[in-house]
């Protein structure tokens, strides 16, 4: 038996006794609890030999790893193994008190296995400390390492590049990280409610990018109608989602899918990412946190993407809005047709709202009752047949209390609604809108928009519902403004045509009467006279018969050419003279104030060249031309007689039609004026016996008036 061995068969016949000791020291109420310190001490110092020995001390280095996996304190256990010790040493002293040799080996004994037990807590202690701080060392590498791959992502998303590049680098750069071999991004169709994919770093499944999945169809969908992540140690094993895992050439095995929600005021499903790999394997909590770092990126990026485009949407749309409206209001301010004027307004309405049909009700002062004007996207022989009452459905509500109404599914408790007669349209409609249409505080009806939604219409729709509305009344207003002038106007021009006429029947009884003088005289004087006389009447008759026909209040000057040469060829043209009239086209027009003056004037210049400009000639040319310059009406007859200006101006009665142009063009702050001109004349195979063709000069007589051309003129 070693010295060990004696000094442990020694101390096991005290062990009640350090059995106490130990206890008092723990301050427990029982002996030293199995797997303690004291416990493990206490079997060290009493053991069975070496093996039991250093079993006992491989739990307390176990003890030791335990404790700092655990996170607990060293120093508490090495305070307590020390309290063991002191407590042991004392009750020692005590039990061999008169072995002082014994009780030295005792005490060496003692103080050598405290120490074993120190160290093996310590090893035990240490090897975790050492592992955790690799560990640490580890994972902090591995969070800059991730941190940096967020950072790039981030970098990625902000970038101007597409989104399919974007995301194609996402899954790429999730890949690596995780180190697996396929990383997927679906992207949800809300209005289909379809998966399609649009990104992935690894081989792409049958259907490539265009590759769909149903809600619910494989773990891709059950995570967007779960909406929540799906973790799978061997996907294979799960015949629910071999929709998909058959999808793909290779056999991916480990299986993270998570959800891609954009957390707003409303949760809102944008797609799924999936990360797998060939392996069977389990991904930790800290792989699950990173994926859903990235899924939240990406869903940001998708909804700041969403509302850059609804933006840039709603700027084209607002531009759009005012383009509309400003081609109606073009519209209303180039034409009068109220039906073209309307069309348009309805037409715009129903595209403007997104509605589905519109009408706009016109109010019958005399009847009290509505009746459709317009409408869009409704039966044109229903439209026509509908008579609504004041205060009769949205639309009589509307106009009889001047004020928007709103309603939705009011067509099913409102018997008297106008669209109870078409079920097809009542059954698809759900929301009104009536407008009154009001002009200085005066309502003519009004416009309603019908929609197939069940909500009411936006304050953004009502108010351009409420513009269309002013449109439409502005443009009725005006219709009914022109109407009652253009009605005015026809009444004027009936009175005047028949006051024009009356008058024309008037001069050609005067004229009548001196036609009858002059062929009762025999004074050739007299008759001359008389007949240049009725020539001015029948001329003034002939400009009013004129007048009986065209526009009101004025006449081109051409037409009054033509009329005055026509009556004073008749009246004044010897039977003996050839005289050719050549009148010009001229389209100036002139009012009926100026027509009167005019035709006189014109009947004198045209009367003088016919009796003094062809005087000493059988036949000859008359022109008569009339034109415009810098708002100076020119008016000017020429005849080729050569009749020398002397003699014309020296004639009592040339004299007198003078007096009368002179005067008259006064009345227009017109002026007179009588000159000749000289002109070349080819004459060929002639009277002259000289050559058989001549030239020959030729005088022309031109009287000519000018006066100001007040605002009337056409094109």
């Amino acid at each position: 038996m070693t010295q060990n061995d004696n000094i442990e068969y020694i101390l096991r016949q005290y062990l009640p006794r350090l059995q106490v000791c130990l206890q008092h020291a723990s301050g427990d109420s029982d002996g030293p609890e199995e797997g303690s310190d004291a416990w493990l001490l206490l079997n060290i110092l009493i053991g069975n030999g070496d093996k039991a020995g250093n079993a006992l001390l491989t739990q307390f280095e176990q003890s030791g790893r335990s404790l700092a996996e655990q996170g607990g304190r060293l120093d508490a256990r090495l305070q307590g193994l020390q309290r063991y010790l002191d407590a042991l040493v004392l009750e020692c002293k005590t039990i061999f008190t008169t072995q002082p040799q014994l009780l030295l080996e005792i005490l060496e004994y003692l103080y050598r296995t405290h120490t074993q037990c120190v160290l093996a807590l310590m090893r035990g202690y240490q090897s975790i400390a050492d592992h955790m701080v690799a560990e640490r060392i580890a994972i902090t590498q591995r969070m800059e390492h991730r941190l940096l791959a967020l950072q790039h992502i981030n970098g990625v998303s902000n970038s101007t590049m597409d989104l399919d590049q974007t995301l194609e680098d996402i899954a790429s750069v999730v890949a690596d990280e995780l180190n697996a071999q396929l990383c997927s991004i679906f992207f949800y169709d809300e209005l289909q409610r379809v998966l399609t994919l649009r990104a992935t770093n690894g081989p792409r499944p049958l259907g490539g990018m265009h590759f769909i999945l149903r809600l619910g169809e494989g773990y891709s969908g059950w995570v967007a109608e779960k909406g929540r992540p799906l973790l799978l140690h061997d996907v294979l094993n799960e015949t629910n989602f071999a929709s998909e895992v058959r999808a793909y050439l290779n056999d991916y095995r480990g299986l993270m899918a998570l959800p891609i929600i954009f957390f707003g005021n409303t949760e809102r499903l944008i797609g799924v990412i999936s990360v797998q790999t060939e392996e069977p394997r389990d991904f930790t909590r800290e792989e699950i946190s990173f994926v859903e770092v990235i899924a939240g990126i990406v869903a940001i990026n998708m909804e700041n993407g969403r509302l850059y485009e609804q933006t840039d949407e709603q700027l084209r749309r607002k531009v759009y809005e005012l383009a509309t409206m400003h081609r109606v209001s073009a519209i209303i301010a180039s034409t009068l047709n109220l039906d073209e004027v309307l069309q348009t307004i309805t037409t715009q309405a129903v595209h403007l709202s997104g509605a589905e049909r519109s009408c706009i009700f016109e109010l019958d002062a005399d009847t009290q009752r509505l009746h459709v004007l317009a409408h869009y996207g409704m039966d044109s022989t229903a439209a026509r047949n509908m008579q609504l009452n004041l205060g009769q459905c949205c639309a009589g509500r509307t106009v009889q209390t001047g004020r928007p109404n709103i309603a939705v599914d009011c067509f099913h408790t409102d018997k008297n609604c106008i669209l109870n007669s078409d079920p097809f349209v009542s059954s698809e409609i759900h929301s009104v809108l009536c407008v009154p249409l009001q002009v200085r505080q005066k309502t003519l009806g009004c416009i309603c928009i019908y929609s197939s939604h069940r909500h009411p219409i936006s304050q953004e729709q009502m108010q351009m519902v409420v513009t269309f509305a002013n449109e439409a009344a502005i443009a009725i207003e005006n219709a009914r403004l022109y109407e009652e002038t253009r009605r005015g106007l026809e009444l004027k021009s009936v009175l005047l045509r028949e006051l024009h006429h009356r008058v024309k029947n008037n001069l050609a009884t005067v004229g009548g009467i001196l036609s009858l003088q002059m062929r009762r005289t025999r004074s050739p004087e007299v008759q001359r006279t008389l007949a240049e006389s009725v020539n001015r009447v029948q001329g003034l008759a002939a400009t009013h018969d004129l007048l009986a026909h065209e526009d009101v209040g004025e006449a081109r000057i051409d037409d009054i050419a033509r009329k005055i040469v026509g009556v004073a060829n008749a009246n004044l043209t010897p039977p003996d003279k050839h005289i050719l009239f050549d009148v010009q086209t001229s389209s100036i027009v002139i009012p009926s104030r100026s027509v009167s003056i005019l035709a006189l004037v014109l009947n004198e210049m045209v009367s003088n060249a016919i009796k003094h400009g062809m005087a000493h000639r059988t036949e000859g040319t008359i022109s008569i031309r009339g034109w415009e310059e810098d708002g100076i009406v020119i008016i000017q007859v020429i005849d080729d007689g050569g009749t020398s200006l002397q003699h014309s101006e020296n004639s009592s009665s040339e004299g007198l039609g003078l007096s009368l142009i002179k005067n008259m063009i006064g009345d227009l702050s017109g002026t007179f004026s009588l000159y000749s001109t000289q002109a070349n004349h080819n004459f060929s195979g002639g009277d002259l016996s000289n050559s058989s063709s001549s030239t020959l000069q030729i005088t022309r007589t031109v009287s000519e008036v000018r006066f100001p051309l007040k605002p009337y003129r056409r094109n």
